[in-house]
């Protein structure tokens, strides 16, 4: 009689193989983990906010170079500060032309919107009723 399926021994041997690789992936992993730790001390990050500081220094002598080769241009300011007061002058303008239509009459074509706008709302409140 075969009683190879119902033996413990017998079934821990067929995985047996698949525990011993799990054990050394994970003793691997713990070895790889601690010899990261035991390069990257306190001193490499030292070193690597020092290359960053120099990198940001670079930059920054980098722009100030830039900076320098630009001349004050006095036509550049004047034609920005034309464009703000254009700007300004629109915008007044325009709050102007909201203000006189608010206090006065509607133009035909607001009173043809409105109108419209009333009989919509109308439609959607008082739908017509069913027929008998």
């Amino acid at each position: 009689m075969n009683i190879a399926h119902t033996n413990i021994a017998a079934a821990g041997a067929k995985f047996s193989g698949y525990s011993l690789v799990r054990r050394v992936a994970a003793c691997c992993l713990i070895g790889l983990a601690t010899m990261s730790a035991a390069t990257a001390g306190p001193g490499e990050r030292e070193r690597e906010r020092d290359r960053a500081a120099q990198t940001r220094r670079a930059q920054d002598a980098a722009d100030a170079r830039q900076n320098d080769d630009r001349r004050f241009d006095p036509r550049e300011f004047d034609a920005r500060a034309r464009d703000q007061r254009r700007e300004l002058q629109q915008e007044q303008q325009n709050k102007d032309a909201e203000a006189f239509r608010r206090s006065g009459r509607l133009t035909p074509d607001e009173r043809r919107d409105l109108r419209r706008q009333i009989n919509e709302a109308g439609n959607d409140i008082y739908p017509n009723g069913r027929r008998r």
